[in-house]
């Protein structure tokens, strides 16, 4: 009768397959002692770096096994022990941290001797001594597992034992797989030394840190049912840690983040200065807030301490090389590590990814709202902070966290929905974190840069002459920006006309060419100077602008929030009137009266939907992070659908004739939508009903582009357009409730942003059938 075989290799590829690492595998025997109720392993090393002679011993304080769980746990490859409906241990009932019944497989993957003496209480109260030898070479001498029984190759042996004898299990492993060299050595000790949280992490934080708890007395590292429950592993001989400098980050330590999230609860978060801090920036508060978790259901829920270190490491030597060996946020699913998240070059976070490449949006608290933080400037350095800035942990356990399922070989979760609200939910904890301290740090931040501004043009650090001063400004302060440039020049103006008037006089006197060419000179520059103090009179005027239109950039994220709930709204109320409409016991009228509604309610909708899809499209920060050549056809179809309604209700036609392959020099996205929008409201307004607006680019052969905006309608006089291009100057003064009145911004904005790409924009004469025309050109590259 045929029947399966099993290969002596399945010990070899399944230990291969669902064992990643060294420190992966001893970990999982370590979990072993933990699920046979050990309070303590001792964990020891010796002569690693030569296989013949290494050998490993891992000795617990556990329960134990009979010969029966020996030979039904330890030697049957993926037992099902474990699987009873509670998975809980029996004495301690902690819960089951193996899985798979693969401790004999990390074993077989370190070494390829293994002996085993466990001491075990039977339920009659009858003490065993099972020792056992397994020796892996001999077990693939043999091509099955059904050629191993009656050989050497494993020997069980039950001895009786002294009733005092002390229970639990010692493994050890020699005839090492292979020789390590140095540097996999030093990698090895460093996973396996941070293979459990410190109590850095999981104590109540010190009071010389933060003066009282935030969210948390004490992470929940394990279960519920093993709360308290002491488990300590000492790592001895060659696995020997070496000192700790736990008072290290502690010492460097700036803020602290906690976050909890629980089953039916929202998340929590905090956010509170180390008493380090509160020394150099009195005054700082503490900041906590809550949200709802993405996935209240199903979790993960968990528990997360992490510090943040701001500046740099003052430490050398040993504790900074161990300082930087132990920075990073770790994960650990009851209490023990998974890896490989927090290793130095792991960017589980996207912390690196983004401190790289400079991003200065936090895209996590893109919705939130904020306004209870101080405020910070456009220009503030809210860019977080790389992985070795961080130390802390995130505490998950089985219970909490079923949306969670492990990579088979033990390293890692699989990337699904669990595992990416897990990333979102930390990830929050320390976007908020910088967005706090840099509202904490901005005074510090803006008193630095004025010092710099009083500073530029003064180097040698003498006070200003009284004619650099602001005259309203406070006796003795220096005043910065354009009025500090205005009056320069015109100090500088009066100095000149003294000193043409003198070198005038020289001249008319001695006759002298010299004299009279330089007074010429002085002429020249009297004039140049003249003409740079009117720009700085208009870059006064410009600046308050300016500062107008970032107050109201401010309030733009909460405005796209508010826009995308309306839509919400509106689709809710959208439907309820449909479904209402559609009821056949209504009477002929109401019918009607509803279907009018209904297509108010249509419009309205549809009006939210450009609103919200151009808003998002010009504010997100995928529109402003990086310049890129950008696709002309494109982003004036963005600016076409915003305006799409005002237009058809007018009866006016957009026409693009834009090539699809004609492209920007690098530019944000942004820009170049805003430019069309502004031309296209203006063409809009100007092109009267029924009238028709065509937009046309086309290329040189040195580079340049050029884009045509022409529009029916109201006609620009040539001979005064330009005076449209200074503020609040409108081209009109009719009210439009999507376009406005025109308060005359749009088209002095739109010549400064092209400005910083050296491109010019101007009126032009329009073509046959059009009123007018508005004309833009990149310049060329080659």
């Amino acid at each position: 009768m045929a029947s399966f075989t099993i290969d002596t290799h399945l010990f070899r590829e399944l230990g291969e397959l669902l064992v990643g690492r060294d420190s992966t595998a001893l970990i999982e025997l370590i979990k072993n002692s933990y699920d046979a109720d050990a309070t303590e392993v001792i964990v020891v090393g010796q002569r690693l770096n030569d296989p013949d002679r290494g050998v490993i011993l891992i000795t617990d304080n556990g329960s134990g096994m009979t010969p029966d769980q020996f030979e039904q746990g330890f030697l049957r490859v993926a037992s099902r022990m474990k699987d009873d409906g509670l998975r809980l241990s029996g004495r301690l009932k902690r819960r089951y941290t193996g899985a798979k019944g693969i401790g004999r497989l990390a074993a077989h993957k370190l070494a390829r001797l293994l002996e085993v003496q466990s001491i075990s209480v039977a339920n009659g109260g009858t003490v065993s001594d099972v020792q056992a030898r397994i020796d892996w070479d001999k077990i693939e001498l043999f091509e099955t597992l059904d050629q191993i029984e009656g050989s050497d190759a494993v020997v069980v042996m039950q001895n009786g034992a002294s009733p005092k004898a002390k229970t639990g299990t010692a493994l050890r492993l020699s005839r090492l797989r292979r020789k390590w060299t140095p540097a996999e050595r030093a990698r090895f000790f460093a996973e396996v030394e941070s293979f459990a949280p410190p109590p850095f992490l999981t104590k109540q934080l010190r009071k010389s840190i933060v003066a009282e708890p935030l969210v948390f007395n004490e992470p929940l590292v394990r279960g519920a049912e093993a709360s308290g429950q002491e488990f300590s592993v000492k790592l001895e001989g060659e696995f020997a840690a070496g000192e700790e400098y736990w008072q290290l980050m502690e010492e460097h330590a700036a803020w602290v983040i906690e976050i909890r999230s629980r089953v039916g609860e929202p998340v929590q978060y905090a956010v509170a200065p180390t008493k380090r801090t509160l020394r150099e920036r009195p005054g700082t508060i503490s900041y906590r807030t809550s949200v709802v978790h993405p996935a209240p259901d199903v979790g993960p829920f968990f528990d997360a301490r992490i510090f943040l270190r701001v500046g740099p490491l003052a430490a050398k030597g040993d504790k900074r090389t161990w300082a930087t060996r132990t920075s990073g946020i770790r994960v650990f699913m009851e209490g023990f590590r998974v890896l490989p998240y927090g290793e130095p070059h792991n960017d589980w976070l996207r912390l690196d990814s983004d401190y790289t490449r400079r991003s200065r949006t936090l895209d996590t608290l893109k919705d939130w709202d904020l306004d209870d933080l101080d405020p910070i400037d456009g220009d503030a350095p809210v860019m977080g902070f790389p992985n070795n800035n961080y130390f802390g942990g995130v505490f998950l356990t089985h219970d909490n966290a079923p949306s969670l399922r492990m990579l088979v070989n033990r390293e890692g979760f699989i990337p699904e929905g669990g595992y990416d609200d897990l990333v979102v939910l930390v990830r929050t904890g320390l976007d908020l974190c910088t967005r706090v301290q840099a509202a904490a740090s901005y005074p510090d931040r803006k008193a630095r840069s004025e010092t710099r501004k009083r500073g530029h043009g003064n180097a040698g650090g003498a006070p200003a002459s009284p004619a650099m001063q602001d005259p309203t400004a406070a006796p003795g302060r220096i005043p910065t920006g354009p009025i500090t440039l205005k009056a320069s020049l015109d100090s500088a103006t009066e100095a000149l006309s003294a000193a043409r008037a003198h070198w005038v006089a020289a001249a008319t006197a001695s006759r002298s060419d010299e004299a009279a060419e330089l007074a010429k000179k002085l002429s020249q520059a009297l004039e140049e100077i003249r003409a740079q103090a009117d720009s700085a009179e208009e870059m006064i005027s410009e600046q308050s602008l300016l500062r107008v239109l970032a107050s109201v950039g401010t309030q733009m994220s909460a405005f796209v929030h508010e826009i995308r709930a309306l839509l919400g709204a509106s689709q809710a109320v959208e439907h309820a009137l449909d479904e209402l409409a559609s009821d056949p016991q209504l009477m002929r009228d109401q019918r009607q009266k509803l279907k009018k509604i209904l297509q108010a309610i249509g419009d309205l909708r549809r009006g939210l939907e450009r609103e919200a899809s151009y808003l998002t499209d010009i504010v997100t920060p995928d529109a402003r992070r990086r310049r890129s050549r950008q696709r002309l056809a494109e982003r004036f179809d963005v600016a076409s659908r915003l305006l799409a309604h005002t237009a058809e209700r007018r009866g006016i036609r957009i026409e693009s004739q834009i090539g699809a392959d004609l492209k920007s020099p690098p530019m944000f996205p942004a820009e170049l939508t805003a430019v069309f929008t502004n031309l296209l409201s203006n063409a809009v307004k100007a092109a009267g009903l029924k009238g028709r607006i065509v937009a046309s680019a086309g290329s040189d052969p040195d580079g340049t582009v050029h884009v045509l905006i022409q529009n029916s309608g109201v006609r620009v006089d040539l001979a005064r357009a330009e005076a449209w291009f200074r503020p609040f100057e409108s081209t009109t003064s009719e009210v439009d409730p999507v376009l406005g009145q025109g308060m005359g911004l749009g088209l002095p904005i739109t010549r400064r942003m092209l400005d910083d790409y050296g491109a010019e924009i101007a009126f032009v004469a329009p073509e046959n059938g059009f009123a007018t025309a508005i004309k833009f050109m990149f310049p060329g590259d080659k």
